[in-house]
């Protein structure tokens, strides 16, 4: 690798981070940003693959919606990594529907 191949995969990571930074801002306002190392980590985990960290913020999106906007920084990091580790492993989204609850039987019955 020369010297400016290593800066063009330095700087090509860099603006992943940004963009990935400045859509959690945009996408998810009531929650605190992880930090860049945080995103720099999930990059390096799945093999520098923008789509699939950016899968697991947008699955990280939907779950605030449901949870009324309320989650905590440590929730919202451990969600999305979750699920873009499924999306890594599996390399499809599942086809559930965000809204759908199953209401269980009472037991007690």
């Amino acid at each position: 690798m020369t010297p400016e191949q290593l800066n063009e995969y330095v700087e090509l990571n860099n603006r992943k981070i940004d963009a990935l930074e400045k859509y959690w801002k945009h996408a998810l306002p009531t929650v605190e940003a992880p930090s860049r190392e945080q995103f720099f980590l999930w990059l390096k985990m799945f093999d520098y693959a923008f789509d699939t960290v950016l899968f697991g913020v947008d699955e990280t999106v939907g779950k605030c919606q449901r949870l009324g906007g309320k989650m905590s920084p440590d929730h919202a990091v451990r969600f999305c990594s979750a699920c873009a580790i499924r999306f890594h492993k599996t390399g499809t989204r599942l086809n559930i529907p965000a809204d759908k609850f199953v209401e269980r039987e009472s037991v007690a019955a």
